[in-house]
């Protein structure tokens, strides 16, 4: 489980619940309710362990495996952030050990009729352009809002808090590239 994931990499680093605290900014308490599994994390508060740890946020989230310059559809590897609705799918190969290690990450998403992409706006320290696919969306990107359809895209800065939902009576489906990879 994800607990288990956070536990084994602080281990291996030797840190104590309260010196990954202290990097962090996250209570001692919080980070052991996390590591017993007793609570799940907001996507920041994950990616503040993370980077604490120095590993990349996908290593907790998804199962490693082995790497490639190519990915088939059948493939992907999954991933479903907590306080998230949808499901990310890497289009980019994962990194692992070694090998490739792309600069650029790409994601395909599929967002159910009228839900949101997360329960808060979230930012992340990468630059992303979305493009729909499918469907119609309403993105909120800071205090503006806009609505793409099919083909149209939208480019979204570093750390600019950003979410959206489905305006369309059928799936959302979407490509988000982000510079550099983040997950």
């Amino acid at each position: 489980m994800l607990g288990n994931k956070i536990r084994e990499v602080r281990l291996g680093k030797n840190l104590k619940l309260s010196e990954l605290a202290d990097k962090t900014g996250l209570s001692t308490s919080y980070i052991s309710l996390l590591e017993r599994d007793l609570t799940s994390p907001s996507i920041s508060s994950l990616r503040k362990i993370a980077e604490a740890l120095e590993v990349p946020l996908f290593h907790f989230l998804i199962e490693e495996n082995k790497s490639s310059i190519i990915t088939r559809k059948d493939e992907r590897k999954k991933l479903a952030l907590p306080q998230s609705n949808i499901v990310y799918e890497y289009v980019t190969p994962i990194p692992t050990g070694n090998q490739v290690k792309p600069k650029l990450e790409i994601i395909y998403t599929e967002l159910e009729p009228d839900a949101w992409s997360s329960d808060e706006p979230m930012s992340h320290k990468a630059d992303e352009c979305l493009l729909v696919l499918g469907g119609e969306i309403e993105v909120h990107v800071g205090a503006e809002v806009y609505v793409l359809k099919e083909g149209d895209s939208l480019y979204i800065e570093e750390m600019i808090p950003h979410r959206f939902c489905t305006l369309s009576r059928e799936k959302a489906k979407l490509i988000s590239a982000m510079v550099p990879a983040i997950f």
